[in-house]
């Protein structure tokens, strides 16, 4: 019998060792990256701003990148589309993705009423370590993937390569 129990003990600590480590933050690491974003943020003066103009995903888009002396990069995504604002925010720290909001705003016309809905991603070396979710919207929904923010954030790079790209 205690062979049996060593033998178990054996294979789930190799299985322990060998798995992947995951990346996990400290109780502090979402207050950090947000102060992070901030400090980044203020030093995006009009000189350090790109601007453009894209019509994607139907509706036309409002791009704002902000280039840093760091490497840094903060890309802001602004659009319409009928009574609802959209918005799309990346922090790239090292080309590596370490912050990512999306917000959805639902505002009728001629009404006072509003349906805000935000998440904010947090990332350590480009892995999604957790998440914070306001309002009503995608998070209610079960079949919801909070991961699928990575593919964006990848189709956005692209899509804001090809608008570089046919600017010059």
């Amino acid at each position: 019998m205690k062979n049996y129990l060593v033998i178990i003990l054996l294979i789930a600590v190799a299985n322990l060792s060998m798995g992947q480590e995951k990346i996990l933050p400290d109780s502090n690491y979402k207050k950090r990256v947000l102060q992070e974003f901030k400090d980044n943020y203020s030093k995006c003066s009009p000189s350090k701003i790109v601007k453009g103009i894209s019509f994607l995903h139907k509706k036309q888009e409002l791009w704002s990148v902000c280039k840093l002396d760091t490497g840094n990069r903060i890309i802001t995504i602004e659009s319409y589309k009928k009574e609802t604002y959209y918005q799309e925010i990346y922090f790239e720290v090292n080309r590596k993705l370490r912050y990512a909001k999306e917000t959805e705003d639902y505002m009728p016309k001629n009404s006072f009423t509003q349906m805000p809905w935000n998440v904010e991603y947090f990332f350590i070396k480009g892995e999604l370590v957790d998440i914070i979710s306001l309002g009503h919207g995608k998070t209610e929904n079960p079949s919801w993937n909070p991961d699928f923010i990575i593919s964006m954030y990848k189709n956005r790079i692209v899509e804001y390569n090809k608008i570089i790209k046919n600017s010059k």
